[in-house]
């Protein structure tokens, strides 16, 4: 499963300036939503609330994945989001949150999901991912990146 052919540059927000969870989710929402990816933002903003109340998805490193399954979806769609600065996600090691990849996919994708899920976390886990990401100057920089780490660790 390659993490780059679920990205695309419209969807991909270099210089997220936000504060805290639900205006992090809010800005990353209406972009899907400015992109043509959703209709209406408020359930999904919902479910991902709902999501981060049961467990933050602030996973450590500086790395959060959001995620929730929406109905009204037909395909799986994959939002990047950095913050040089960091925000407080609440993540699992009290640290910033500096890259956060939203994740929303249809009920019938939920392998899909999981595998996904599973591969974001172990990009991020890879030592200079981060930095190599946020140092990126454009959208495709990132996305380029994303892909070379797919085709040195498939």
């Amino acid at each position: 499963m390659k993490l780059h052919h679920y990205l695309q540059p419209a969807l991909v927000i270099r210089d997220l300036n936000s504060e805290g969870v639900e205006s992090t989710l809010r800005r990353m929402v209406r972009n899907l939503v400015e992109q043509g990816q959703l209709e209406d933002e408020e359930p999904v903003i919902d479910a991902l609330l709902e999501r981060e109340a049961a467990q933050s998805t602030g996973i450590g490193g500086g790395v959060a994945i959001p995620h929730a399954v929406y109905p009204a979806l037909e395909s799986t769609v994959i939002e990047l989001a950095l913050s040089p600065g960091g925000v407080d996600f609440k993540a699992l090691d009290g640290e910033p949150v500096q890259a956060f990849f939203l994740l929303l996919s249809p009920p019938a994708s939920s392998s899909t999901h999981i595998k996904l899920l599973a591969r974001i976390a172990r990009l991020m886990k890879h030592p200079n991912v981060l930095n190599d990401l946020l140092q990126a100057t454009t959208s495709e920089q990132i996305i380029e990146r994303i892909r070379q780490f797919d085709e040195l660790h498939p």
